[in-house]
């Protein structure tokens, strides 16, 4: 008897050790569901969607900084520019956070493509990890999206993501994750949007992200949201002028605490040709 609870629990261990098969890119905390809007949209909303893209409206360019629970050591920095091609658009982004002991890059590269009331969109990503003393690791990542106008306030889609190289470790080796966002997005009136997005990435529970913006005047912005992974609250706070707008935001996780952020956005509009 004793021979049997030995090899169940050995096997129980290794199947624990198996369980982490795929890396999670390090991502920040700023929420955003412009992605399913048309008036709503800002730089970084094509990284939950890149079928947006499809219906840009000119050069629209952030930068963010954040500090992942109040840690100088989880510092990150994002710098984001979206713009029109053809009837389309496209989009670029890049990522750096850690320090010297542990680091990660990202970038992405997205197009999307207007097709009337649906837009599509594709995306190519390459990640790279580096801790100290271990050679650095890589992964890239593909990923395609569909954005759908159900009504003139009402918009709707999804996107699929998958690994297309990159492997980490010999014995139980970790690839980039699998994931499938989904998200709908109704502006009630021109100053209030609502957004409902779910987001489930290989290895992590089904995350689900509600989410209000009010804009006062067009000059300020409030936001409250809420992230079911790991029950955060989030808070956004803008002021904008011309086409600088600056926002303040945070997200408040009970056991690890706050993740506060400055995001910089320029933007400038023209119509597609």
């Amino acid at each position: 008897m004793m021979r049997v609870i030995q090899i169940l629990w050995g096997l129980l261990f290794c199947l624990k050790g198996m369980g982490q098969t795929a890396h999670a890119a390090f991502t920040h905390a700023y929420l955003t569901g412009g992605a399913y809007s048309e008036h709503f949209t800002d730089a970084f909303s094509f990284t939950s969607n890149p079928a947006c893209l499809g219906d840009g409206h000119g050069l629209l360019s952030g930068l963010l900084a954040e500090r992942k629970w109040m840690l100088k050591e989880l510092d990150l920095f994002e710098l984001s520019v979206s713009g029109i091609l053809g009837k389309g658009g496209w989009g670029i982004s890049i990522q750096q956070s850690g320090d010297a002991d542990y680091s990660e890059q990202g970038l992405e590269l997205a197009y999307g493509k207007d097709l009337g009331r649906l837009e599509m969109g594709i995306r190519f990503g390459y990640s790279r990890n580096q801790a100290a003393g271990y050679p650095p690791a890589g992964f890239g990542s593909s990923g395609i999206g569909i954005r759908f106008h159900l009504t003139g306030k009402l918009i709707t889609g999804w996107e699929i993501g998958l690994p297309v190289f990159g492997r980490a470790g010999k014995t139980n080796p970790e690839k980039g994750p699998e994931f499938f966002r989904m998200g709908l997005g109704y502006e009630w009136r021109a100053d209030l949007f609502l957004a409902f997005q779910v987001e489930k990435t290989s290895g992590l529970p089904v995350n689900v992200i509600p989410s209000l913006e009010y804009r006062y005047g067009e000059q300020f912005f409030f936001s409250f949201g809420i992230n079911s992974l790991g029950g955060a609250l989030y808070f956004k706070s803008g002021w904008k002028k011309n086409r600088l707008c600056i926002q303040l935001y945070t997200i408040y996780e009970p056991v690890l605490g706050f993740s506060p952020g400055l995001v910089l956005l320029l933007e400038r509009k023209n119509k597609k040709g």
